[in-house]
């Protein structure tokens, strides 16, 4: 059995460019490790930005601007792109990774682990922000792991389906829905 895991990009971790010509300096990974540790750290992030993070969902499988990282996890990429050797493999992998990931996409062969089939209609709805929301509880513990908001329908209505990542762990849901004609 193949356990697949998710690959963190380190360079979206420090907010800073990856290409095959990157060249950043240690003053330039220092400085963005810093700037890293205030945006993330739980004591200095306003309640704006820990609201935005709240309604952020992970149907997207690569970190957004929106993403909390851990200390851990700024250290370990702080580490990782500060080593001239432990760069170079990790650049070889986040390439191999990236390749991987392009042909998934082409081929729609994309797995998630732990996913669940379910109507739109079995999910709790919200309508008490300024956008609908609907929402239903995860099995590790968060009430509101799954939300899928009004726009992120409109978006797949062609498919009929959505498939979201659970807030708080590693599972998925693929929510089928149908749209109604007024006409």
């Amino acid at each position: 059995m193949t356990k697949t895991t998710t690959f963190v990009d380190y360079y979206q971790i420090l907010n800073l460019p990856f290409g095959p010509s990157t060249s950043l300096t240690k003053q330039q990974l220092k400085l963005a490790y810093h700037k890293a540790l205030l945006r993330h750290h739980p004591d200095k992030a306003g309640p704006i930005t820990q609201d935005a993070t709240l309604r952020a969902t992970s149907a997207s499988t690569s970190p957004s601007s929106q993403d909390k990282f851990t200390i851990d996890e700024i250290t370990a990429a702080y580490k990782t792109l500060t080593d001239p050797s432990l760069r170079a493999e990790y650049d070889r992998v986040l390439r191999l990774d990236r390749v991987k990931g392009a042909e998934r996409e082409k081929t729609g062969d994309v797995f998630h682990t732990g996913l669940e089939v379910v109507d739109l209609e079995d999910l709790g709805c919200d309508e008490s922000g300024e956008e609908i929301v609907w929402f239903r509880g995860c099995r590790c513990g968060d009430e509101r792991g799954f939300l899928v908001s009004e726009d992120e329908l409109e978006k797949e209505v062609e498919h009929g389906e959505i498939v979201v990542g659970c807030r708080g762990c590693s599972l998925w849901l693929k929510v089928l829905f149908a749209v109604e004609d007024d006409g």
